[in-house]
């Protein structure tokens, strides 16, 4: 029977003979099992309300997968370039390549938005498995794992799947495809090393560029270290060195020849990308600064191998903090491992080793730690690599326990002693994610149930006594020693449990560990064993998720159910009525920020790791929130309502508690954002027993013409009164303080004590366990609009204060990068006003720049309708196209936009390509002459047709090299 055919039979062996095929479902299905209990204990959906939609999945992906949707079965493909619904207008590339493409989300495609709790579930579960079964396919295909011990493949690819930063960073499951991806493109990678095609691995390197940019990167930076460290046995060729680098060297090329054509097949991506990152995170000021000083003690790593190490608290918003790279017992002991009992050359051994050294110092060095993030420190998530560093350890491990080694009682002495000094550190230090004691349940079932837990003590160690006892049946001595130490070990055990220490993080960590070194010591044979084995593994790893996950806080399933019902109403019942053409909708609540992506609809707020920093830079200019990698319309005036064109305005009503308690499936949000003055300007036109929507009439739409002045004006920082005031003035052409500052007429102060230092205001508790009160008394002379200018200082005391009005809560946005202006009272002429703010958790408030405003509404409001006269009027409008038509009646010869500038923007007035500008460094304007015009704005991203281009040329090339090779078989052109 010929190769092929007894290949052919093989494949079609049924599956209770196919153990490969056993193996690569086992492979799957453990860690997808292991999650499955712990969502189980945490009540996660569908076991419980909780969905696994944490921080940045429930605030920013959530909202993206609500748009990939509408995109897909709408077919507005415009979506794909620009979208309005990313605050007041962005790019979108960036977003795709980062968030979007996968296809695992073809599940939010298929099931309606109220079913988006499944999707959330499914597409996270899904992927654990598709991590463990791309793993184990890597060991079968590369590594003869068909040829050792079957138990060994499942095992390490759960520890891989389920490896620290993993489970940690499960709020960002946009990550994971890279990490389902990174065995395939390995099993590739070596096969072109060891002299195979390449184009399995061109198409694969191409594919997870495609899938995420970001970790892509990432990935290509291990795949340079890789290769060396795959092709390292080259150099120890006969010959001189000549011979020996041209060995090595020759395959390294062959490789960066393929990764060059991989990467170039999807240029047409990454170049506008890379044109995007430069105005959104590229913008932001983070130089590359070479020091030797540590950003961490490495001593600190040690935490993050305990079972557990990670919380809520401190263990990912704050940086930097320490990598996530816990692997569990078995594959961390086995990584030291493959230094001394791996079947590996010499030279392997040196580059894995060199390797593992240049993740630590990425690890310690902040320096290099910014290569590994494109330059620069992660917006909290830190050591994002440190996946990879689990991926290397968990691969070198199984290489030196497939072996079946003897570990000698010096390597167990060693091991044994490491493990104890580690434990020591952890526990001699403090970690928020690592507690002292055992949780207190387990102490008191031990107490309540001695008996039975002195049986379960006595059963583990008198099984470990017994294999102790029959391995080593040639020395009589060491059986005694073994024995002894059970029975002290029964002892100490019960003792330690009692007292709540025995099950602590640690101690289970110790424990596993020194389990872990006994099995390599004594390498017992028994399916038993390695059953305990399993059981060992599944459950540290299992509890190592539990704990780090358990302390997030994640979003009730059903409530966002609701949230996902109502919020698709009230965009659909807008853009029924609306008549006017182009508009954009504020509210005075959220859910989350990215709100608008989620039932699209052109909103104001947004949250994306993609934002433009100018569009944050113009919100903060404003008194407005932006900052964080998201916008917020909080704080809008009658001047930024029309700015902006906020057509409609959503406000929730009032509800109780009762009402709660009677609707427990429904979303009650909270407000985050105070409008006294929106009677004034807006009229409702529709309302339910939730909501009301307000509509606006007197606000520009796209673009309305203007002057030169106002065009080129530059914003103040931390002055939103300014910067109204001249934005206001230069459009009428008279200096006027439309806002207006206006003194404080009394402070009261209750426990405080004000004190001036370097020209700062603090004020300061005097009794530091009494509540600190600082009340802002002012009785309103005129009907005009009044504001507070909340200082900047004033954010490093968020969440620690509370602030009322008149004894009602204030309803504000705590997160801000600079001054605000909070709206206070409205047309409320000779009646006193009382702003209450009142710590017990600062010993101080910092209150420097603050002020009272007032506005001439009136005045206001005259400038704005003289403005409305050369307002354009959209007549058709898409996401990357906007039509209209203007009548200039003034001597405007600037058209300003509240469409954020981007170069991608092409304008054409009358028919004729027209030049654009940036307006306060954000905004995209052109010139204009008087009388009748048509304007039409387009998107194109900028680099797209260049991006397009290059990949054309790189699959074009890829298809002759492959029809060459097919062809003629030769391998010289690789």
């Amino acid at each position: 029977m010929s190769h092929a055919k007894h290949r052919e039979k093989k494949q079609r062996l049924p599956f209770k003979e196919n153990k490969k095929a056993q193996v690569l479902l086992l492979s799957a299905l453990l860690p997808m099992l292991i999650m499955l209990v712990v969502w189980f204990f945490m009540g996660v959906f569908p076991f419980g309300r909780n969905t696994l939609m944490a921080v940045d999945f429930g605030q920013q992906y959530i909202g993206l997968y609500g748009f990939l949707k509408h995109t897909v079965l709408t077919g507005d493909w415009s979506g794909l370039f620009y979208s309005f619904s990313k605050s007041i207008g962005g790019a979108m590339i960036g977003v795709w390549g980062f968030n979007l493409i996968s296809p695992f989300n073809l599940l939010y495609i298929l099931l309606p938005l109220t079913q988006f709790k499944w999707a959330v579930f499914l597409t996270i579960w899904l992927r654990y498995g598709a991590m463990g079964l791309s793993f184990a396919y890597l060991l079968i295909k590369r590594y003869k794992a068909m040829d050792y011990n079957l138990w060994l493949p499942p095992l390490m690819a759960t520890a891989y799947a389920l490896s620290g930063m993993i489970v940690s960073y499960q709020m960002n499951p946009i990550f994971y495809d890279a990490m389902i991806m990174l065995p395939l493109l390995i099993i590739c990678l070596e096969e072109v090393i060891d002299g195979g095609k390449p184009f399995k691995y061109i198409f694969l390197l191409a594919l997870t560029m495609l899938l995420h940019f970001y970790m892509g990167y990432m990935i290509c930076l291990f795949i340079a270290l890789y290769t060396c460290y795959y092709a390292a046995p080259r150099l120890a060729e006969k010959g001189d060195w000549k011979v020996k680098l041209e060995a090595f060297f020759v395959p390294v090329w062959r490789v960066v020849y393929a990764s060059v054509l991989g990467i170039a097949a999807v240029f047409f991506l990454l170049y506008p990308i890379f044109l995007n990152l430069l105005r959104s995170k590229g913008a932001y000021e983070s130089p590359m600064t070479f020091s030797f000083a540590l950003q961490i003690n490495p001593l600190d790593i040690l935490s993050k191998l305990m079972i557990g190490g990670f919380d809520n608290e401190s263990s990912w918003a704050a940086g930097p903090n320490l990598p996530n790279i816990y692997v569990g017992a078995l594959a961390l002991v086995g990584f030291f491992l493959y230094f001394a009992q791996a079947k590996a050359h010499k030279f392997r051994k040196i580059a894995a080793a060199v390797i593992s050294f240049i993740f630590f110092i990425s690890i310690v060095n902040e320096f290099t730690s910014k290569i590994w993030h494109m330059g620069q420190n992660p917006a909290g998530f830190f050591y994002r690599f440190s996946w990879i560093v689990s991926f290397f350890m968990v691969l070198l491990a199984y290489q030196a326990i497939r072996e079946e080694k003897y570990l000698g009682w010096k390597g167990l002495v060693a091991g044994v002693v490491i493990s104890l000094a580690s434990a020591y550190y952890v526990i001699s230090h403090s970690y928020t994610y690592i507690a002292k004691s055992q949780p207190k349940a387990v102490t008191g079932f031990v107490s309540h149930h001695s008996v039975l837990t002195v049986l379960l003590i006595v059963a583990v160690f008198g099984s470990l006594a017994v294999l102790s006892w029959r391995r080593l049946s040639r020395y009589k001595e060491a059986r005694l020693c073994a024995l002894a130490a059970s029975l002290l070990a029964m002892v100490a055990s019960f003792y330690l449990l009692s007292k709540g220490f025995l099950l602590s993080q640690v101690s289970l960590t110790l424990i596993s560990w020194l389990l872990i070194l006994v099995y390599f010591a004594l390498r017992p044979k028994s399916k038993l064993v390695w059953c305990a084995l399993a059981l060992i593994t599944a459950l540290e790893l299992g509890y190592n998720a539990y704990l780090s996950q358990v302390t997030m806080s994640y979003a009730d399933a059903y409530k966002f159910t609701d949230v996902t019902k109502n919020m698709k109403e009230l965009a659909d019942v807008i853009k029924k009525k609306n008549k006017a053409g182009f508009y954009r909708v504020g509210s005075s609540f959220l859910y989350a920020k990215n709100d608008p992506f989620l039932v699209s609809y052109p909103g104001l707020s947004s949250f994306s790791s993609n934002m433009e920093k100018s569009t944050i830079n113009l919100f903060n200019s404003m008194g407005d929130v932006g900052g964080n990698a998201a916008t917020f319309y909080a704080n809008g005036t009658a001047l930024t309502d029309a700015l902006y064109g906020v057509r409609y305005y959503i406000d929730r009503k009032e509800y109780t508690a009762t009402d709660m308690e009677q609707h427990p499936n429904w979303q009650f949000f909270d407000r985050n954002s105070t409008r006294t003055d929106l009677s004034a300007y807006y009229k409702p036109i529709y309302e339910n027993k939730r909501f009301t929507i307000y509509e606006n009439p007197n606000v520009f739409s796209a673009a309305f013409g203007t002057n030169t002045l106002t065009r080129n004006i530059k914003f103040g920082l931390n002055n939103p009164v300014s910067n109204q005031n001249i934005i206001l003035s230069s459009m009428s052409g008279v200096e006027k303080k439309y806002f207006e500052y206006v003194g404080i007429p009394k402070i009261e102060l209750l426990n405080m004590q004000e004190v001036n230092e370097n020209g700062q205001r603090i004020f300061k508790r005097i009794d530091k366990k009494q509540p600190g009160t600082v009340r802002i008394i002012f009785t309103p002379q005129t009907d005009y609009t009044y504001y507070f200018q909340a200082p900047y200082s004033l954010r490093k005391s968020m969440g620690n204060i509370s602030i009322m009005l008149n004894n009602q809560w204030y309803h504000y946005t705590q997160s801000y990068d600079q001054v605000q202006l909070w709206n206070l009272t409205d047309r409320t002429p000779g009646k006193e006003m009382v702003l209450q703010l009142q710590t017990s958790q600062d010993d101080q408030l910092d209150l420097t720049n603050m002020a009272l405003v007032r506005a001439d509404q009136k005045s206001i409001k005259k400038v704005l309708n003289d403005r409305l006269k050369q307002n354009l009027t959209v007549t058709k409008w898409t996401n990357t196209l906007v039509k209209g038509h203007v009548a200039i009646t003034d001597k405007s010869n600037v058209m300003m936009t509240s469409i954020p500038y981007n170069p991608g923007w092409t304008v054409k007035v009358d028919g004729k390509k027209v030049e654009t500008s940036e307006a306060w460094e954000s905004l995209l304007s052109f010139p204009i002459t008087s009388g009748k015009h048509d304007i039409e704005m387009s998107f194109l991203p900028q680099g797209l047709l260049t991006g397009i281009v290059v990949s054309v040329l790189s699959l074009a090339l890829i298809a002759f090299l492959k029809w060459y090779d097919d062809r003629t078989g030769n391998d010289e052109l690789f």
